[in-house]
């Protein structure tokens, strides 16, 4: 991960000059189009393909004699399953936007005073910049941002955390559940985000559930996609006053407490329909396999 953050750095110097990589790399907002364009280009390639996705294809291709198979890349899955990853989405969405509200009220006791207060400014200085990154001008802005905040960390995570990670702990005889939850829990600390960490470790698991269950890591990949392109399609509409849902209001969705319970046992009941479909297309089949 270091090496994809230094590589993306000096990419960005490259084309953009060491003054823009140095903004980018500090984290500093600035608010001009050329550094939203080095920082999409720094979160893209630096962070996100060399940083996650290369590293699992590493150690899959050096150290697994199927590495294919490893990463659950080839495993057939009933095309079903993306429905009930669908549907899930729609319904787990206001179940993970009221843990983030609870979340981001949470404060640390007294004597942790201090460091509640830096979590607190860092997370104010990767909004502010992660604003910058999501201020789309132009249809052409929402399809480069799908791109890089929607489909490559969906699939260059999912391949790191659930692909790899997920499997090498199943392979230490975790149960399943042990190797989802751990990966989910890696998957959410590594964002260094900590005031979304619980809302980003309950869909971790929700991904790890749908990866292990079918044996394949594409409804993962595609449900991750959902739930960034949904985040970045609203806020582009916002932006240009096509709808009045604020993305960054800090506002619960609902104001009964009893949606949000109405959604959670939707959602559960749909993960219970999709592992039975996952189940009855390829018995067995577990995707957990290191040759």
């Amino acid at each position: 991960m270091v090496a994809g953050l230094f590589i993306g750095k000096e990419a960005v110097a490259m084309i953009y000059g060491k003054t823009i990589s140095d903004q980018v790399v500090q984290m500093r907002p600035v608010h001009s189009a050329t550094y939203v364009y080095a920082m999409r280009m720094f979160l893209g390639l630096g962070n996100t393909v060399l940083g996650f996705w290369t590293p699992a294809l590493v150690f899959a291709f050096l150290v697994v004699r199927k590495p294919r198979t490893y990463l659950k890349f080839d495993s057939h899955f009933s095309p079903v399953l993306l429905v009930y990853g669908l549907l899930f989405m729609v319904f787990f969405t206001p179940v993970t936007d009221i843990t983030i509200y609870w979340n981001q009220h949470l404060s640390l006791p007294a004597p942790f005073k201090g460091v509640d207060k830096l979590i607190h400014d860092l997370e104010n200085q990767n909004e502010a910049v992660f604003k910058e990154v999501m201020n789309m001008r132009s249809g052409g802005d929402l399809l480069v941002t799908l791109f890089v905040v929607g489909f490559l960390p969906a699939i260059s995570e999912e391949f790191l955390f659930r692909g790899c990670l997920q499997t090498i702990f199943r392979r230490w005889d975790m149960s399943v559940h042990s190797a989802v939850w751990l990966a989910a829990f890696i998957f959410s600390f590594m964002h260094f985000e900590f005031l979304g960490f619980v809302p980003r470790m309950l869909l971790g698991g929700a991904l790890g559930y749908l990866c292990a269950w079918s044996g394949s890591i594409w409804p993962s990949v595609f449900c991750h996609f959902l739930n960034n392109g949904f985040a970045v399609v609203v806020t582009y509409l916002y932006q240009h006053q096509q709808v009045k849902i604020d993305p960054d209001s800090n506002t619960p969705m609902f104001s009964h407490y009893i949606v949000y319970l109405f959604c959670l046992l939707i959602s559960v009941s749909i993960l219970v329909y999709y592992r039975k479909k996952a189940i009855a297309t390829n018995p067995g089949q577990d995707g957990e396999e290191l040759d």
